[in-house]
């Protein structure tokens, strides 16, 4: 509340209006306007005691129910309410009460404003709050077949600007090749936020230098593989349960390739393990007599329980369906033969491990040393089908060691040792630097054009048939007082958060040109109008039309969703130096810290409105001169609300 007093106590004609006690109200029924011009008018006479900011807030929350109480508001929620609530103190109907104004077609097919408007449109019916802060947004639709525009308009009293959103985000994923120079490395990729999984398989491909249908995407925490990831799934949630890693096949290993270490029937398993039953048995194995082959991830783990940890680097083996288990125990212990010492290299495997199917099979299923065909199980079948769309179908296997034989065979070794690509430390730079845009680029996502959803189609009255039209909003009229908000907070499903891009908008100069409709014109007389109290303006040619706006205060949010805290800067309008309120503390800013990641409602107004007593006029100083208050008594005073 105190900010946004501020901000309007700082708007040149509203200050001068409510002072020096222009408006006429309707009795009683006006203390809301009454109040806020007797606070306006003791901070600029320096008569301002804080019983004043008292009986402001009692009478707001006597006048909206939502106000009562210390809870926290939106700043702009109470704006727009006071801004509302002084036009109807000021007798005359509410701007969200106005009915659309019709619309008649032009000489160019399109439409323009009507010249029938409603009473409460014309001077007779028209409040301050109108004429200052009100104006006009037109909506067209367009038919893309005959082209013909259907427009409506609508007033505001605020233009609510969209932020543009960063579109990537970095995401590090570590290459598990087949190249023995370079076989594992990690690099950094900037992924779309709203893409899918078949995009980032895209990317990778290139990074690798593989062919696309070759990568398997998997996640992997320090305690064994997640899960695997599907082409169709969003892009937004990958990588974000653990670290991202593309496994690429190896080639297919011709049939009767011997293997490097010899085998020892099965391993040991520890009491209550789940065992797959060996008795079932795949009909596809049996089918093909177990000829084919089946790609599998492993992750090599050690300890037990919560003292469960990954160590080594996971790995991707080509291996036929129909294998024995001491031929599998055999194939892995190849895969690891880099990582044992040198004293064991040579010795016999023994009962080393035991494996369990993971990432989406039953928890804790083990594969039977005594089954004769472990990979033939329907339990590896069902890991197949979850494996996701996508790359090429795999299994996943977690290799468990126990703590005495991992450190008799491997030593200390911990998790894997990738090199970093430099892609990662520039993916990281880049994406660590908040996102920043300009106020131009809000207007330009604000007046973007956009076709109609299949469902939404519209029935062009020209063509009598459905249309997926397209839809642009405009601005038709500009306002003297122009209030900009930033929409900062948003709600995605369940997820709300506060966007704290930096918008730089310029301090002088802002520039309405490039975001108002473009009107035909014919003999210099404009199609529509510029407000809809008045009448069509003829201009010359020679003329350009004034769309040059100041900014003259600014409504921060700090915080977040869940609570916040707001101030003002404001540019006093006498001495045309910028101020920054924060409840008890008034002091001086420069104007290079008034464009903040914090800026959320700015306040401009149109170059050829500002009154004559104010600082930015260039006839002040004769007029000024006849005011006995002088820039002493209109001096900004602290509004302790």
């Amino acid at each position: 509340m105190n900010a946004v007093v501020q901000c309007l106590s700082n708007t040149a004609p509203l200050a001068e209006f409510l002072a020096l006690g222009r408006y006429r109200a309707r009795g009683a029924r006006a203390e809301v306007t009454h109040r806020l011009a007797a606070l306006v008018r003791a901070l600029w006479t320096r008569d301002y005691t804080p019983q004043l900011s008292a009986e402001f807030k009692n009478i707001v929350s006597k006048h909206s129910s939502q106000f009562r109480g210390n809870a926290q508001h939106d700043a702009l929620e109470f704006l727009l309410w006071l801004l509302d609530r002084m036009h109807e103190d000021l007798g005359a109907a509410s701007p969200a009460q106005q009915t659309r104004v019709p619309e008649e077609p032009g000489e160019d097919g399109s439409a323009r404003a009507s010249s029938s408007l409603p009473a409460a449109q014309h001077p007779r019916g028209q409040s301050f709050v109108q004429s200052h802060f009100q104006a006009q947004y037109r909506s067209s639709l367009t038919c893309p077949h005959c082209l013909k525009q259907s427009n409506t308009f609508d007033p505001f009293l605020c233009i609510s600007l969209p932020i543009p959103l960063r579109q990537t985000r970095a995401l590090n994923v570590t290459l598990v090749l087949q190249c023995e120079r370079r076989r594992f490395v990690r690099v950094g990729l900037a992924v779309p936020l709203l893409g899918t999984v078949a995009e980032l398989r895209d990317m990778v491909a290139r990074e690798g230098r593989i062919p696309p249908e070759q990568v398997i995407l998997a996640e992997v925490s320090p305690r064994g593989f997640l899960r695997s990831l599907g082409d169709a799934e969003e892009l937004g949630t990958a990588g974000a349960g653990a670290p991202l890693y593309a496994f690429q096949p190896p080639p297919a290993r011709p049939a009767g390739c011997p293997r490097s270490l010899p085998a020892s029937p099965g391993a040991a398993q520890p009491e209550g393990q789940r065992l797959l039953p060996a008795a079932a048995r795949s009909s596809d194995c049996l089918h093909r007599g177990a000829g084919g082959r089946i790609l599998l991830l492993l992750c090599n783990t050690a300890g037990t329980g919560t003292q469960l940890a990954r160590f080594g680097p996971p790995l991707v083996l080509r291996e036929e369906r129909g294998v024995s288990w001491e031929q599998l125990q055999q194939s892995i212990l190849a895969q690891l033969r880099a990582l044992l010492r040198a004293e064991v290299r040579a010795q016999g495997a023994g009962a080393l491990f035991r494996i369990r199917l993971a990432g989406g099979s039953a928890p804790c299923a083990y594969l039977s040393p005594q089954d004769p065909r472990p990979l033939c199980h329907p339990a590896v079948d069902r890991a197949l089908q979850l494996s996701g769309a996508g790359g090429p179908p795999h299994v996943k296997l977690t290799v468990e060691w126990d703590m005495s034989t991992k450190e008799r065979l491997f030593g200390n070794i911990q998790e894997e040792v990738v090199q970093d690509a430099e892609s990662v430390q520039l993916q990281q730079q880049a994406h660590r630097q908040q996102h920043s845009c300009t106020l131009d680029e809000c207007f330009q996502l604000y007046t973007k054009e956009e076709q109609l959803a299949p469902d939404d189609a519209w029935r062009c009255p020209h063509c009598k048939v459905p249309q997926q039209g397209t839809v642009k909003l405009s601005l038709w009229t500009l306002p003297d007082i122009l209030i900009i908000h930033l929409k900062r907070f948003r709600q995605v499903a369940e997820h709300r958060h506060k966007l704290t891009t930096l918008v730089s908008f310029p301090l002088r100069g802002l520039d309405m040109a490039p975001h108002v409709a473009q009107r035909g014109q014919a003999g210099g007389q404009l199609l529509g109008r510029w407000a809809p109290w008045q009448p069509p303006l003829c201009l010359p040619p020679s003329c350009p039309r004034d769309y040059l706006y100041d900014l003259y205060a600014v409504c921060n949010h700090h915080g977040t969703m869940q609570g916040g805290h707001y101030t003002a800067y404001c540019c006093n309008a006498l001495d045309g130096r910028w101020y920054s309120y924060d409840d008890s503390r008034v002091e001086g800013v420069q104007e290079a810290e008034v464009s903040t990641r914090s800026a959320y409602i700015l306040f401009y107004q149109r170059r050829n409105a500002v009154p004559a007593w104010s600082a930015g006029s260039s006839v002040r100083g004769s007029r000024q001169t006849g005011r006995q208050t002088g820039r002493q008594a209109w001096a900004p005073r602290l509004c302790q609300l």
